[in-house]
């Protein structure tokens, strides 16, 4: 019996090689420092899952002024990856094909990150994104059905609030996008709860009640920062 591990947000993302279409890959050594969409997908020669390749090659050279690399993972063979990409580039009007696809055959990653991209049922059949950070950190994982392609504008939203919650120190809030203000994180005590809106307003942030107070995005995406204290003492400088 196949067994699926359970993998979730805020775990390390669990190690593999594999052979791509730009050769080996080892992860997350050959991504140290990035920050990583990885697209586990049911198959090449799929109709959503061409939408979906495009959507994200198309995406890629904006990801990367994030400092963000895109790896796609399917159980097919390399060459039929490589007949695929000639395929792709022509339904791309021509343009270049941006991430690399990696050969998945034993499902063995598939299996550790805990997606069935392979089933006799086609409705039990799935394909997930996850967004690492650049610690090797899952951020976010999202899983949709066979019929369903994702949404890359989405996506890129989603990767942009999680980084500026992390290198902000902050809260990104529903629907955020970058520029709207990032909430602060709550007060912790009765004490600090009772003087955060004053002490808060002060210093120039907008305060709705005791809990919920705003501050300006100062558009850090992406930074050096070894902790929280040090993105704390940089915003502090700024305001």
């Amino acid at each position: 019996m196949d067994t699926y591990k359970m993998t979730h947000v805020g775990q390390h993302a669990p190690d593999f090689m594999a052979k791509s279409t730009s050769g080996a890959v080892d992860f997350p050594a050959d991504f140290a420092g990035k920050w990583v969409v990885l697209y586990i997908y049911i198959g090449d020669f799929m109709p959503c899952c061409m939408s979906d390749i495009l959507a994200l090659s198309n995406a890629a050279p904006r990801l990367k002024a994030y400092n963000t690399e895109i790896l796609a993972l399917s159980p097919d063979t390399v060459q039929t990856h490589i007949a695929w990409v000639f395929s792709l580039r022509n339904l791309n009007k021509g343009n270049n094909i941006n991430i690399d696809l990696a050969s998945d055959r034993s499902l063995e990653i598939a299996k550790m990150y805990g997606v069935k991209n392979v089933s006799d049922n086609t409705e039990q059949t799935e394909k997930t994104v996850i967004i690492i950070d650049r610690s090797g950190v899952i951020q976010a994982m999202h899983t949709f059905p066979y019929s369903t392609g994702i949404n890359v504008t989405e996506l890129e939203r989603e990767l942009l609030a999680l980084q500026t919650a992390k290198y902000q120190y902050g809260i990104t809030p529903s629907g955020w996008t970058p520029g709207d203000d990032v909430m602060e994180y709550p007060p912790q005590t009765l004490n600090t709860a009772g003087s955060n809106v004053s002490e808060r307003t002060a210093s120039g942030q907008r305060c709705v009640d005791w809990y919920i107070c705003y501050r300006r995005d100062t558009g850090i995406r992406k930074s050096s920062y070894v902790s929280h204290k040090e993105a704390q003492s940089e915003l502090e400088n700024k305001q």
